[in-house]
C-alpha cells in the first residue's frame, strides 16, 4: 500500500495536489529540436507524439544543473517540466547557447495549471474533456486543453497539465470526486519511492548523472552526439564504475526534519558521507529520503548527525542499484 492510500484517509479514490513546485519551460521555433538535442542528454529527436522522455542539462563538467521531462506538443515546440526554483537560470544558462538559432526560450507556466492526480481509482477517472489516462511510463494522452502524463512506474499516479484558459472548467469534476491536498508532501513521498531524483537550487551543479542514478532510468542515451559534459559522463560509463550511487532510506518520525543538500555522516566522522537530495514525509511521520552516498557508507551505517544523529535504513527501490 503506497502513502496515498492509507486506509485512515477519508478520500481514498482519488488526490488531487497543485504541483506549486513545478513549472513548464517551452522551446519553439524551426531549430527547437536541433538545438535541445545539442544540449541535453537525451535523445530529444526521437520524441514522438505520445511519448516523453527523461532528460538533463549539464555543465562541462559534467554536473548535472537540471533534470526534466519533455514531450513534443507539436513538431517545432517542446514543454520541459522542471523544479521551478531553477527554472530562470537554466533560461539563463539556455540562451547563452541560443543566440545563433532560431529557438525561442520562454517561461511557459502560467499558461498551464499542473496537477498531480493519485489513486487507485485513477483510470477513468479524469472525465469529459480531459485526456484518457496514459498506461505506460513517460507515455502521454491530451486534448486541445489538457495533457496527461505518466511520469514514473507508479500506474496510480499521473500528471494532468491543464491550460489556464481553460482550468475552471475542466476540472470541475475532478475537483469534485477528489481529496484536495494542502501541499506535495504525499505526491513527493510516491515520487521518491520511485526512485526519482529530482534537482533543486541547493543540489545543482553539485552531481554527475550517475550520482543520481539517471542512468539507471533513462535520462541519459549514451549513443546520441554531443552536449555539454558528454565527454565525463561517458567516461565514467564506459571505463570508470560509479562509486557514489543514489539510494531511498528512511528515518523514524521524531527525525529532525530532513531537506535537500543536507549532509549525512557516518558515526563519529566529520567529514559528509552522503548528500539528501529530496525529502518528504509518509503518512505515518517516517521521513523518506533519497541519498548519494557510497555503498561502504550505507554498510558503516549512515546518521543524520556525526554525534547523537539519527540512523537511516535503506528501503527497496523499484530497479536495481549497482556500485562501482
Amino acid at each position: 500500500m503506497t502513502d496515498h492510500q492509507s486506509p485512515d484517509c477519508p478520500h481514498t479514490k482519488l488526490l488531487l495536489t497543485p504541483l506549486v513546485s513545478e513549472a513548464l519551460l517551452e522551446v519553439s521555433g524551426p531549430d527547437a529540436v536541433s538545438f535541445l538535442h545539442n544540449q541535453a542528454s537525451c535523445d530529444i529527436r526521437q520524441l514522438a507524439s505520445d511519448a516523453a522522455c527523461y532528460g538533463t542539462f549539464c555543465n562541462p563538467q559534467g554536473r548535472v544543473l537540471a533534470d526534466f521531462v519533455a514531450l513534443a506538443v507539436a513538431p517545432d515546440t517542446l514543454l520541459l517540466r522542471l523544479r521551478g526554483e531553477i527554472l530562470e537560470r537554466t533560461l539563463d544558462n539556455l540562451r547563452r547557447f541560443a543566440v545563433f538559432s532560431k529557438v525561442q526560450l520562454r517561461n511557459a507556466s502560467e499558461d498551464w495549471q499542473l496537477l498531480g492526480i493519485q489513486g487507485r481509482e485513477l483510470t477513468g477517472a479524469l472525465g469529459e474533456g480531459l485526456p484518457e489516462v496514459p498506461a505506460a511510463p513517460l507515455a502521454w494522452t491530451h486534448t486541445a486543453d489538457a495533457i496527461a502524463l505518466r511520469t514514473t512506474g507508479d500506474k496510480d499516479a499521473v500528471e494532468l497539465w491543464v491550460r489556464s484558459t481553460a482550468a475552471s472548467y475542466l476540472l470541475s469534476s475532478l475537483r469534485a470526486q477528489s481529496a484536495l491536498q494542502a501541499d506535495e508532501t504525499a505526491w513527493q513521498a510516491a515520487t521518491l519511492r520511485q526512485g526519482v531524483a529530482r534537482l533543486s537550487a541547493a543540489t545543482s551543479g553539485e552531481f554527475l548523472p550517475q550520482q543520481l542514478n539517471y542512468d539507471l532510468i533513462g535520462h541519459i542515451n549514451f549513443r546520441k552526439g554531443c552536449y555539454p559534459g558528454q565527454e565525463v559522463i561517458a567516461r565514467m560509463h564506459y571505463k570508470g564504475k560509479a562509486k557514489r550511487r543514489m539510494l531511498l532510506m528512511t528515518a523514524t518520525p521524531g527525525c529532525t526534519e530532513l531537506h535537500a543538500g543536507d549532509a549525512l555522516f557516518r558515526a563519529g566522522q566529520a567529514q559528509p558521507a552522503g548528500t539528501v537530495i529530496n525529502a518528504a514525509r509518509a503518512d505515518s511521520g517516517a521521513q523518506l529520503a533519497l541519498v548519494s552516498t557510497t555503498e561502504t557508507a550505507v554498510e558503516e551505517g549512515l546518521l543524520t548527525a556525526a554525534e547523537r544523529g539519527t540512523a537511516l535504513a535503506v528501503l527497496q527501490l523499484p530497479y536495481a542499484v549497482p556500485f562501482g
